[in-house]
């Protein structure tokens, strides 16, 4: 079946020389990758009450422009940018000045959802992304397949796209996806921590009681350095038992 979680049984189907089995898929609830979560759920692969339609438009929009940007078009969205230009009324690959330096940038995902809000959706960046996603998956933006498929054993499964990472001059193709993935889970280990230290902040503004073992490790982590412990069992005890304050606000579903 087209829609996830359609598929409740084995069933196949015959049809001269050819065998069909199509079988229940499996998603895993936690995955590392949050890259492989966001293009499943452009893909319509995962229910639309766990995602926020204009990040996942604005993702998309950005995997594309960087797979034009490596000259991999060929292999994968090769009618992309024209679609673009005959849909929406711009060219995705246009440079535009960053108002905060006043260089040239190729224009991010979220310029052009903002984009073609303006141009098609009476500046609704909502409907727009609604718009993007359903032209990807009705198949109006041309064949696409969002993998590039690997090239040597280095690429683990599949070569590296790096969103984010380009500087506009096509050289992002050295990166392996084990060194891609590596920089996307330290960029998330930093956002989890910032947004926990965020947390504790707002509720110490806000005068709301913290418990107990929030209290101590948010203390400790401007306190000075702590001595040795190894004389201390009790010390040794209770500290393996603090939560630390960047671990606030983590879940199973961290990242969506």
């Amino acid at each position: 079946s087209k829609a996830s979680g359609s598929t409740k049984s084995d069933a196949t189907s015959f049809k001269k020389e050819f065998e069909l089995l199509d079988s229940p898929g499996i998603i895993p609830a936690k995955m590392v990758d949050q890259s492989d979560a966001v293009l499943l759920a452009a893909c319509n692969c995962i229910g639309n009450a766990a995602y926020d339609n204009q990040a996942v438009a604005a993702y998309l929009c950005e995997w594309l422009k960087t797979i034009y940007i490596m000259d991999k078009q060929g292999q994968t969205a090769p009618a992309w940018r024209d679609k673009v230009k005959e849909r929406y009324s711009f060219d995705p690959l246009e440079k535009i000045e960053d108002y905060g330096t006043g260089n040239l940038r190729y224009m991010s995902g979220e310029d052009m959802l903002f984009k073609i809000a303006d141009n098609t959706c009476q500046g609704d960046p909502e409907d727009a992304s609604r718009k993007i996603l359903q032209d990807f998956r009705t198949g109006r933006m041309g064949p696409t397949c969002l993998q590039l498929a690997p090239q040597s054993e280095q690429d683990d499964g599949q070569v590296a796209v790096p969103v984010g990472a380009m500087d506009g001059r096509g050289d992002g193709n050295g990166i392996t996806l084990a060194e891609y993935r590596k920089q996307q889970m330290e960029q998330m280990e930093n956002e989890q921590k910032e947004r926990a230290r965020m947390a504790v902040e707002t509720a110490k503004e806000r005068g709301l009681e913290l418990p107990p073992m929030i209290q101590k490790a948010s203390a400790s982590s401007v306190a000075t350095p702590a001595k040795d412990s190894s004389n201390d069992d009790d010390a040794g005890s209770s500290s393996s038992k603090q939560v630390k304050e960047e671990d606030v606000g983590k879940g199973m579903f961290d990242g969506w």
